[in-house]
């Protein structure tokens, strides 16, 4: 480890819409001996200082309103065990998702805070967000029928998850970082880009933090996933781990990160995008992704330009 420095804050942040690869990108990023990620990956700070989170969505309660970490001094010290490392971050996906909260607090807490932004064909983003909580046994309507409830879950405090198709209009997210910060600051990656061409996209993002790639070129076991249960007593059981912290500590310790994401991975089975639905969702975003291309130039994700 090089660079030693005294300051456990952020050095970098992995932003970007949820399920748009930032857990992958964290795990992988943390295999390098110079990179130290917090944990939990998603402390939400950034969106949420100071306050005491209380959202209504079915499971709200055992994950973000839990797990978040919304006072500062508590934030700054999941850094400390980081201070040998030459870049340190953390991953909340709210921090895109709330541009002019975060951007207040980064300017106050790490204002040389480099910005990784992933952003994902919003059409597949929301179906995989959608396919992600009924995995979890939290969504139960279909597809469609949440699409017409979201807005309602909105205004009734459902967290971020759960607006499947507004978190992916990310120009009117991400322009306010590059007009506060630059675009010098701020690296864009598309999802699709890093999973087709792992080693390019890695060496992006390895040269832009200043670190070499150290024998790092693929992304390696998928994380993360997302999809129908077909054990809903097992899926009961790792719901009930992650309430009680005694227990889930315990596996976390025992049981090896890789082993726990193959057991939860087994339990789900793929779901497909529902044919009907994709030409609707292809109409909503369209505006986007000639705002977004606009935006970004030449940097933009191929999948701004699929037709």
């Amino acid at each position: 480890m090089n660079d030693p420095s005294s300051d456990a804050g952020p050095t970098f942040l992995v932003i970007g819409a949820a399920r748009s690869g930032t857990t992958l990108l964290c795990h992988v990023l943390n295999r390098h001996p110079d990179v130290f990620l917090t944990d939990p990956k998603e402390p939400h700070f950034l969106a949420f200082a100071g306050q005491r989170l209380d959202f209504q969505g079915p499971g709200d309660a055992d994950s973000i309103n839990r797990f978040a970490v919304t006072d500062e001094a508590r934030w700054r010290a999941l850094f400390e065990p980081g201070a040998g490392h030459r870049q340190r971050g953390e991953g909340s996906v709210s921090t895109l998702y709330h541009p002019e909260a975060a951007i207040e607090n980064i300017r106050r807490c790490c204002p040389e805070v480099k910005l990784i932004a992933l952003l994902r064909d919003p059409v597949e983003r929301a179906f995989s967000a959608y396919s992600y909580l009924v995995g979890r046994g939290w969504e139960t309507e279909s597809f469609e029928r949440a699409l017409e409830l979201e807005e309602q879950r909105r205004a009734s405090g459902w967290h971020h998850l759960w607006h499947y198709t507004r978190m992916g209009f990310y120009t009117r997210q991400l322009a306010p970082f590059i007009d506060a910060f630059g675009r010098d600051r701020v690296l864009v990656i598309g999802y699709e880009d890093l999973v087709a061409q792992p080693a390019s996209g890695l060496s992006e993002v390895f040269a832009f933090l200043g670190l070499d790639q150290h024998g790092i070129e693929d992304l390696g076991a998928e994380v993360n996933v997302s999809g129908r249960p077909q054990s809903r007593a097992l899926t009961g059981a790792m719901n009930w781990l992650r309430r009680h912290e005694g227990p889930r500590a315990l596996v976390r310790t025992v049981v090896p990160f890789r082993l726990r994401e193959w057991v939860r991975r087994t339990n789900l089975e793929r779901m497909d995008l529902p044919g009907e639905t994709r030409p609707m969702l292809d109409a909503l975003y369209a505006p986007e992704r000639r705002e977004l291309a606009e935006l970004l130039g030449e940097d933009a994700p191929s999948w701004v330009h699929r037709p």
